[in-house]
């Protein structure tokens, strides 16, 4: 770019309303005062997504003629961000409507038309953000407060996996994300209605597969009654492990070569043969146990107890389903690798209208945003 572009146009005032009118900024998508073209809010938002920074946005931005400043382009995100929770907003709304429901399920059927048969994923986990506290910018820096408060924000994954796709190692997939800093009740709304768009109802299996926080559990049960529930395989090996160390203490050598034969038999074998061995583990005589071993061994059985029916490696496997949420680990850190970066303290709405644009672009809904203006 060299130089302003002067576009000439006509103005005046329309017979029918009595209000000023602008052809031209109408045609362009232009609200009143509007200072910039919905083209140019699309590209100060996308740098703003797909860089680490508004800074680097804004350096991004005049490397290619843009002029603009980080603070501009934040205003821009704040603006465009609430655009894109409300159309989040009015998707969810539709899925728990019984009338839109249908609609819903409607529309994805007909965007998958001609596809094969697939199984659908669903995984969910949360990971922790920061934002501003109370007393941000308190002084001097020596006076104790409140300067950054922790949160955790939920996210979730729905995956569709083509059935030719099942018996390759690393399968072509569908992934479309959904985040929200609420309760467990929201990310499970925005989950179910993300999932039933993606072809819930077309899904030829459905299967969550997570940790084994109990109110991921509960989301399943409330909106995906039949699925197929997985205990993530890290997880359940993490809690083998807790038992080795409560019984070999820091003999590291001890615990691996204990802990190695019972994670073999809970991936090849699953709970069904599993469950057996910790049993005799706890009942047999021979081994003297002190009050911490077996407290923690009981506590570590009573898992396994618990999530027995996910522990079905053995059949996942056999169908092509994967055995860990690794994707939904991954998920997390590149949100965190936007939202968590040195020297980044969010407030609430500048995190929301950030992450709301994150997860439009993601799921390729981005273009969504500007077809008002087209």
């Amino acid at each position: 770019m060299n130089g302003d572009v002067v576009l000439p146009t006509i103005y005046g005032r329309e017979r029918e309303s009595g209000r000023m009118v602008m052809p031209l900024r109408e045609w362009l998508g232009l609200e009143g005062h509007q200072p910039m073209s919905p083209a140019l809010e699309d590209c100060l938002c996308h740098l703003a997504v797909t860089t680490t920074s508004y800074e680097r946005a804004s350096e991004v931005a005049e490397k290619f003629g843009i002029s603009t400043d980080d603070s501009q382009i934040q205003r821009v995100v704040q603006r465009i961000g609430e655009r894109a929770l409300a159309q989040e907003e009015r998707r969810v709304s539709a899925a728990f409507d019984p009338k839109g429901n249908r609609e819903v399920a409607r529309e994805a059927e007909e965007e998958l038309r001609g596809e094969g048969a697939f199984s659908m994923v669903l995984m969910l986990d949360g990971t922790m953000l920061r934002t501003r506290g109370v007393e941000w910018g308190l002084k001097p820096a020596s006076a104790g407060g409140e300067r950054v408060a922790w949160h955790e924000l939920k996210a979730g994954l729905v995956i569709r996996i083509p059935e030719s796709q099942l018996s390759v190692k690393r399968p072509k997939v569908k992934k479309y994300y959904v985040a929200d800093a609420g309760g467990p009740e929201a990310i499970g709304r925005k989950l179910y209605a993300e999932a039933l768009r993606r072809g819930l109802e077309r899904a030829k299996r459905v299967c969550v597969i997570a940790d084994g926080a109990v109110w991921i559990w509960r989301l399943a049960e409330e909106h995906f009654p039949g699925s197929v529930e997985t205990l993530d395989f890290y997880h359940a090996s993490e809690h083998l492990w807790a038992m080795a160390r409560a019984l070999f203490k820091e003999d590291e050598e001890a615990a691996k070569a204990w802990v190695a034969p019972l994670r073999s038999t809970l991936r090849y074998g699953g709970g069904v043969e599993l469950l057996p061995l910790l049993e005799k583990l706890l009942e047999a005589p021979e081994r003297k146990l002190n009050v911490e071993q077996g407290q923690a061994l009981n506590r570590e059985v009573a898992y396994f107890r618990n999530h027995k029916d996910r522990l079905d490696y053995p059949g996942a496997k056999r169908q092509g389903m994967p055995l860990g949420s690794g994707s939904m680990e991954s998920a997390c850190s590149q949100i965190q690798g936007r939202f968590k970066r040195t020297g980044q303290f969010w407030s609430k709405p500048g995190e929301r209208n950030l992450l709301a644009l994150e997860i439009a672009w993601r799921n390729e809904d981005w273009d969504e945003l500007w077809t008002q203006c087209a």
